[in-house]
């Protein structure tokens, strides 16, 4: 049953993170009346600061482990966005759980709400725990010292990213309960990351069946188990009431709208590889959507994100299976690999992969510092002899860009072969030419 709805809004965000915030500010700089319902804000930031310190902080010692919680709670007490900035942007700030009544309102706790659209993304719940007694990774920061031994239970990029964060203070186990490392990836890019996190010591264990962690935990001799759960939980959302299975990946069409036309969906809910980046570019997506009744499509095709390593990842576009099974054999594939001049450790590299259809790049993959940044500027530039002039700049031996343009000089050198038929316009022309 709804009760008597107190406030109408144009839109109604139910999240929390970061994109979540950043959606309901643009919002609200557009002139809706914007609620943003996030009732586990404060894990959400622990969550990302708690990553962010394993990654600058030495942690192993019990100094360590204040520092930890120290800077993890100054930098939340601090974040950006936080709820009282965006009350003052004219935001209604809800930190209470809601549920979807048939009749298309809100119910929470202390009152009723209606929008005329909702949107659904990231942060909003927490999926249910495959270890009954693992700590959250949000969680840790709680601890005084890091444990000596830890085993990290979860699915895909960003439990891979808390083994290799947790590796620089601690001996780690990763249970990735999937059955590839990184099920959206490259396989050239998994390779060389499987590589380089067992060079760190990170064993690696593929357990998609979650009734045989209990088996594995019997095996490995670890202090701590830590859970990274999927950002989304829909079960409380009573989202069968709006004809919607509460279930993931939660059905779209291109346009990001789900079976109820009021209700938006970007983020974990639809499956896939769960990046900032990616649902980032699908909010602005289903925003624009949303607020002014346009059909902008997401073009997963055309989607980019990173994944932060010792060597970060940059992806972008179709992988090269991907490529061929819908193209077949007209996909080509040039690579590019340098080691950097200067490393902190042995296993860093630098890696190009660019996938083409003729002119057009349809794929990037790199591997090396910068990579998340640079993906996204090259994607931006699809085809081969726009890229080739943009990368004819000076760079330095041994970065990701000279590995960019090994793969760029094999495309050239194919191009011009002798005795291999010239693709470009030029060579065209002058063959009609010749044949008049």
């Amino acid at each position: 049953m709804c009760w008597r709805a107190e406030t109408d809004y144009d839109l109604a965000i139910l999240g929390g993170d970061m994109s979540s915030r950043v959606a309901a500010s643009v919002a609200a700089q557009r002139g809706a009346r914007v609620a943003l319902i996030a009732p586990n804000w404060q894990i959400v930031d622990t969550t990302h600061y708690a990553w962010q310190a394993l990654c600058r902080f030495d942690v192993t010692s019990r100094v360590g482990g204040f520092l930890l919680a120290d800077w993890v709670n100054y930098q939340c007490d601090r974040t950006v966005l936080s709820p009282a900035n965006l009350t003052s942007q004219g935001i209604d700030v809800i930190l209470e759980p809601a549920s979807f009544t048939q009749e298309l309102c809100l119910n929470l706790e202390t009152r009723s709400l209606k929008a005329s659209r909702y949107l659904l993304t990231d942060g909003y719940g927490i999926a249910d725990s495959p270890v009954a007694d693992g700590l959250l990774c949000h969680q840790l920061a709680q601890l005084e010292q890091m444990p000596e031994h830890v085993a990290v239970v979860g699915y895909g990029a960003t439990a891979v990213e808390w083994a290799y964060a947790l590796s620089r203070s601690a001996t780690v186990t990763l249970v990735l309960l999937t059955q590839t490392l990184l099920p959206a990836a490259d396989q050239d890019i998994q390779r060389l990351v499987a590589a380089q996190l067992e060079s760190l010591g990170i064993k690696i264990i593929f357990s998609q069946d979650h009734s045989k962690i209990h088996g594995i935990r019997a095996t490995l001799n670890v202090d701590q188990w830590v859970v990274v759960p999927r950002p989304y939980a829909c079960k409380t959302l009573a989202l069968e009431n709006v004809g919607i299975t509460p279930k993931v990946p939660i059905a779209v069409d291109p346009y990001l709208r789900t079976r109820c036309p009021q209700l938006y969906v970007s983020g974990g809910s639809l499956g896939g590889e769960n990046r900032p980046e990616l649902t980032q570019q699908e909010m602005r997506i289903a925003l624009d959507n949303v607020l002014f009744g346009r059909r902008h499509m997401m073009h997963y095709e055309r989607a980019f994100y990173g994944i932060h390593l010792l060597s970060p990842v940059g992806h972008w576009g179709l992988t090269e299976y991907q490529a061929k099974q819908r193209y077949g054999q007209d996909v080509q594939i040039f690579q590019g690999f340098c080691l950097p001049e200067v490393a902190d450790h042995v296993a860093q590299t630098n890696f190009c992969k660019l996938i083409t259809l003729g002119q057009w790049i349809i794929g990037v993959h790199l591997m090396g510092e910068g990579a998340p940044g640079l993906v996204a500027a090259l994607g931006k530039r699809p085809r081969m002899q726009l890229l080739s002039q943009w990368m004819t700049g000076s760079f330095r031996s041994g970065s990701l860009q000279a590995a960019v343009y090994q793969a760029i000089a094999q495309w050239q050198n194919s191009r011009w072969r002798p005795g291999q038929w010239r693709r470009d316009w030029a060579e065209n022309w002058f063959n009609l030419r010749r044949s008049l």
